[in-house]
């Protein structure tokens, strides 16, 4: 049936694939749905009960749907088509992965959101969804632009959505004044790559052995120092920690997970035929980059007292050992970086979950005694918060350890040394929150009150498969071999992610600045 419903688009959608489709739909429908129930001057208004459910009703369906999408056939192309999308393994595997995540945000906030609106949330939600996911399959410098300022609008809207909250107005600006900045960049990037190649492929003008290589180095640290202020990778960091703290609890998961994947995934799509072996400025600079997230991570993490910002400063940490995978071109290199994304997006939104499930308590001396007075939420924060670290049984140390295999396939020793002592900091300040919350709670602490139905299952689901893929990572590591990842011009791997790319292309126009 899906494969029957895109042989019917027109040619002009012939190359999107279906989760967009989907994901747009939904929205249209959303937005339909808001607009009927608001003109209705007898209806009862989207602030009830009944305009929540049916917003997060059609929030959930549309997610399901896309994620139901990622099996469909791709439609036959023409051959002179150029490709705006590349409905890849790897695109398929990072909009999965964006899709789980966003229908466990959902969970965590339809609920919490009653009597605020709460159908704009879900429609913030979607759009935040349907940017991420085209940032992930984009093989065009436009269509990744266009998905990029989608979800960051996205995210704009939904960090200021609760006024009320005491930092959300000053996180959202600060993130607006920050990303219009790094995307003004990013663009300016994107047109030198355009100026010296003629071309709009999302792809490292590096690559195509530019006449002007001046020109297309300083292309490629513009578009890179863009893509790493969405990062938040050291030392464009700053904005983070103090946006998630601002930020409503499943708005800061949605920062901290959603986005992330989505512009790794990028990222590591833009140097699909970059050769970041060796000692070129691309690979020099994430390699410094990948330095300054782990330990710079790590000690902006180490001392907090709001987990909010904990959990900011380890985001920023997991985003270098990311880089680690990225830069460990070789047989363990695309398996690792994907099992890492797994592994982080179900301990990050676990660990978000959990804080959730404890509202109003984002203080770290507000969790002493949890493990007394809900002992369940601190097993469940103390499961997410070893596979952060790093620790057995927990899948976070199957999946550090099968970098470090990639990084010593690679020879990145200087890279591994930084990834074992930053993980050492790490462990120090992870064990410090469990600690805290098995001292006994002093007798004036305020009772935690009961969590959301939707934010327990979602707790209890995580934390289950965070100790299960643990135990039995053989299916998930299956699942990621052979994933595309970056390799070297001129080896099998790298033509065959070029064909997967941009077959039937048509070639590259003449250089304009020649």
């Amino acid at each position: 049936m899906i494969a029957t419903l895109m042989a019917a688009l027109p040619p002009a959608l012939a190359d999107v694939p279906m989760p967009v489709l989907v994901l747009a739909a939904g929205i249209l429908i959303l937005l339909l749905a808001i607009a009927c129930r608001r003109s209705d001057p007898g209806g009862a208004g989207s602030e009830t009960g009944a305009g929540t459910v049916a917003a997060a009703l059609i929030a959930a369906a549309t997610l399901g749907l896309a994620f139901a999408g990622l099996w469909s056939p791709p439609p036959p192309r023409a051959a002179d088509m150029a490709r705006l999308f590349a409905a890849d393994a790897w695109f398929a595997y990072g909009a999965g992965l964006i899709l789980l995540s966003s229908g466990g945000i959902l969970a965590m906030s339809w609920r919490r959101m009653a009597g605020e609106r709460a159908d704009e949330a879900h429609l913030l939600l979607l759009l935040g969804t349907l940017g991420a996911i085209v940032v992930t399959g984009s093989a065009n410098a436009v269509a990744f632009f266009v998905g990029l300022e989608t979800l960051s609008l996205s995210l704009l809207g939904l960090i200021a959505y609760r006024p009320r909250l005491p930092d959300a107005l000053e996180a959202a600006m600060k993130y607006l004044v920050l990303a219009g900045t790094s995307s003004a960049i990013l663009l300016f990037g994107l047109a030198l790559a355009y100026a010296e190649t003629g071309d709009l492929r999302f792809t490292a003008p590096l690559a195509a052995n530019p006449a002007e290589p001046a020109l297309a180095t300083a292309a490629t640290l513009l578009v890179l120092t863009g893509l790493f202020f969405k990062l938040s990778a050291a030392p464009f960091h700053l904005w983070l920690a103090d946006v998630l703290d601002g930020a409503p609890i499943p708005v800061a998961a949605f920062i901290a997970v959603v986005s992330k994947i989505a512009l790794f995934v990028a990222l590591a799509r833009y140097f699909a035929m970059t050769d970041l072996t060796g000692t070129a400025l691309p690979a020099q600079d994430l390699a410094v980059v990948a330095v300054l997230s782990m330990v710079g991570g790590n000690l902006l993490a180490f001392g907090q007292t709001n987990l909010k910002r904990l959990l900011a400063g380890s985001s920023i940490a997991h985003i270098g050992y990311l880089l680690v995978a990225l830069l460990s071109a070789g047989p363990f290199g695309a398996g690792s970086a994907a099992f890492y994304l797994a592994a982080y997006a179900a301990a990050t939104l676990g660990a978000f979950a959990a804080l959730g499930a404890v509202p109003d308590h984002p203080d770290l001396a507000s969790w002493r005694g949890m493990f007394h007075r809900r002992p369940a939420v601190a097993l469940a924060l103390s499961v997410m918060l070893a596979s952060l670290a790093g620790i057995p049984p927990a899948v976070g140390f199957f999946a550090k350890a099968y970098i470090v295999a990639a990084g010593m396939s690679a020879h990145r020793m200087v890279l591994l040394a930084a990834l074992i002592v930053s993980s050492i900091i790490g462990l120090c300040y992870y064990l410090n929150v469990a600690r805290v919350m098995m001292t006994p709670a002093p007798e004036a602490a305020a009772p935690a009150g009961a969590a959301l139905p939707g934010t327990t299952v979602l707790l209890g689901a995580l934390a289950l498969a965070t100790l299960l893929v643990g135990l039995f990572p053989g299916p998930l590591v299956q699942r990621t071999t052979g994933l595309f990842l970056p390799a070297a011009p001129g080896r099998e791997t790298a033509a065959r992610s070029h064909d997967i790319l941009y077959a039937g292309a048509p070639p590259p126009r003449p250089r304009l600045l020649r």
